[in-house]
């Protein structure tokens, strides 16, 4: 079989929004499931094809190269059947991809399946609740434990969980990368200028995670970056003199949250100590 007919395309396609289907491919020699997909029509069978014609320039060097082309080429050298199968089907692509997800995680990490998908699904991925947990637990503690008298600077940084953590880089004012932990961390914050010398550690806290604190970093007091705003605040990049770890654990808050913190209405920066 190398496409559906066109009344099973329409039976599983209801209308232009809920065209989507979840499938798998199993290979016959052993039943196991080692491609999961999602698709329009009759993208299911363009795998096969994809195959067929690997060595034609029409075909992506990254699917030249690809372990579902390679394990369909040997399961088609045994003169046996690649088995197809619809999971679900009638979906938005939104439902499509969460689907997929889920499908892709399940065979990972339940089934102990080695998957030839380039990519590892379209969301979160899963994994055993020990580990979520150690990830993203974190105990919290009342802010009179924190170990310093300084002031603090605290920022919210809402998702966090998701960020890069490289902190190799610095950032001046205007330079945020909103993609980094580090720079969301350290600027730019609107902070009056009687608070701007006496600021001894920025830490970010995750909002959305009972404010865990994700981040800290003692800070220079003197190398500051800044830019005025038309309102007449300013607003200051900070520059980092520890890095993210050994901060968060001299202040004795690694994976530790601040649940009492208040930002007030609207606002993103609190302080500690002030």
């Amino acid at each position: 079989m190398n496409k559906f007919s066109d009344s099973t395309i329409a039976a599983i396609t209801p209308d232009e929004q809920h065209k989507y289907y979840v499938y798998c491919l199993v290979d016959p020699r052993d039943n196991s499931p080692f491609y999961v997909g999602k698709g329009t029509g009759n993208r299911l069978f363009e795998h096969q094809r994809m195959t067929d014609q690997r060595a034609l320039l029409e075909v992506s060097e990254e699917e030249k190269n690809s372990l579902k082309l390679d394990k369909i080429a040997a399961i088609n050298a045994s003169n046996k059947q690649i088995k197809s199968y619809i999971i679900t089907h009638s979906l938005t692509e939104k439902e499509a991809y969460a689907s997929e997800n889920t499908l892709i995680n399940y065979l990972g990490l339940v089934e102990k399946k080695q998957l030839t998908n380039l990519v590892s699904g379209h969301g979160a991925i899963g994994d055993s609740v020990e580990n979520l947990e150690k990830r993203y637990g974190y105990q919290p503690i009342e802010i009179e434990n924190i170990l310093t008298n300084e002031l603090i600077l605290v920022v919210k940084i809402r998702d966090a969980f998701f960020l890069d953590i490289d902190e190799t880089k610095e950032y001046q004012v205007g330079q945020r990368d909103d993609q980094n932990l580090k720079s969301r961390t350290l600027g730019e914050w609107i902070v009056g200028k009687d608070a701007i010398k006496r600021i001894a550690y920025v830490i970010g806290v995750n909002s959305g995670a009972n404010n865990a604190v994700v981040s800290a970093y003692r800070v220079s007091k003197e190398e500051t970056s800044r830019i005025d705003t038309s309102h007449g605040r300013s607003r200051y990049a900070f520059k980092a003199l520890s890095n993210r770890d050994e901060t968060l654990k001299e202040l004795g808050l690694y994976k530790r949250s601040l649940p009492s913190i208040s930002f007030g209405t609207g606002r993103a920066t609190a302080f500690i100590n002030k």
